[in-house]
């Protein structure tokens, strides 16, 4: 898995590098904007690692650049922007994890495993799951043939939790997922949402509560 790192600020940068190649991932590193994509532009990668304020373009033109060219490689933001609207137009802008420094460097590990694990479900049209079947392409889910009603935020939910299986997600990580830039979501309403998914999924579904942790579907 090759992965692009762009970030300025060079001792954080080569720290992350350093703990990416530690765990067999091979990494590209640049500090200024403008040649981070460039390189994203004329090379392949399995993900993108950004920063949003770079030197040259900041990450969220690079995002919209990258967007708009048509380019599905999925994007990890790292930046000390912590608003909940500045992660919400990240989001929006078409990054797939937002991730606040400070943080731990396993933590940007788990999220790459995450998120790479995601992209590998996503390549698939049709992801099954006990007895469900979900269509990726037209976000509907099946059991037994039969189309099962979810709403808007209950099928993004479940999706999240589906392409990270085996996975905790905290009510921030859910939040963020089904939060736009006009509309936000609080986390105490993951609950209500939570509780509806597993009334409607019934035992098709072992969706399990982390104490102080989240939420985990679980595939035993």
């Amino acid at each position: 898995m090759k992965i692009l790192l762009i970030e300025d600020n060079e001792t954080l940068a080569n720290a992350i590098c350093k703990k990416l190649e530690q765990n067999d991932y091979s990494v590209d590193m640049f500090y200024d904007g403008e040649e981070g994509l460039y390189s994203v532009e004329t090379s392949f990668y399995d993900l993108l690692i950004l920063d949003l304020g770079l030197p040259s373009i900041d990450g969220i033109e690079i995002i919209k650049k990258l967007r708009a060219l048509k380019k599905t490689i999925p994007i990890l933001i790292i930046s000390a922007r912590d608003e909940i609207d500045q992660r919400i137009l990240g989001l929006d802008t078409g990054a797939d994890d937002y991730l606040c420094k400070p943080f731990e460097l396993n933590e940007v590990i788990a999220r790459v495993q995450a998120l790479l694990r995601r992209s590998k479900y996503q390549s698939n049209l049709k992801i099954t799951y006990n007895d469900l079947v979900y269509d990726t392409q037209n976000r509907t889910l099946m059991k037994k043939g039969e189309y099962i009603e979810l709403t808007k935020r209950e099928l993004a939910i479940f999706e999240n939790l589906l392409i990270n299986v085996d996975t905790v997600l905290s009510k921030e990580n859910i939040v963020e997922h089904i939060s736009t830039y006009t509309e936000s979501i609080h986390p105490s309403s993951v609950e209500t949402y939570v509780s509806r998914i597993r009334k409607k999924l019934g035992n098709s579904i072992n969706l399990k509560t982390a104490r102080g942790l989240g939420y985990i579907l679980s595939s035993k």
